[in-house]
């Protein structure tokens, strides 16, 4: 037996977390607090970001299938009627 004292194990270091994993984990709790908040039945979060002159889209979605896909299907219907209203304030104007 000797009378040294072991040494201490070094604690790793948790690796910091992926930043498209917390961003997801961020978006899904927004995502669960509106609809326990609001009591939503569907939610649908789109987004875009740019990086290195590269834009990217995401999204996610929380509730029944058929209702989100109602959602996004009524959201396709309002973009395209505010389009259309864009087209004839520009022909308005000529």
């Amino acid at each position: 037996m000797t009378d040294e004292t072991p040494k201490p194990k070094q604690e790793r270091k948790a690796a910091p977390p992926d930043p498209a994993t917390m961003e997801a984990a961020i978006v899904a709790q927004s995502a669960r607090e509106v609809v326990e908040v609001i009591g939503a039945d569907a939610v649908l979060i789109v987004w875009t970001k740019q990086r290195r002159r590269k834009t990217s889209i995401s999204m996610t979605s929380l509730g029944n299938a058929l209702t989100v896909k109602g959602l996004m299907a009524w959201i396709a219907e309002k973009v395209e009627e505010e389009a259309d209203e864009e087209d004839e304030d520009e022909d308005d104007d000529e």
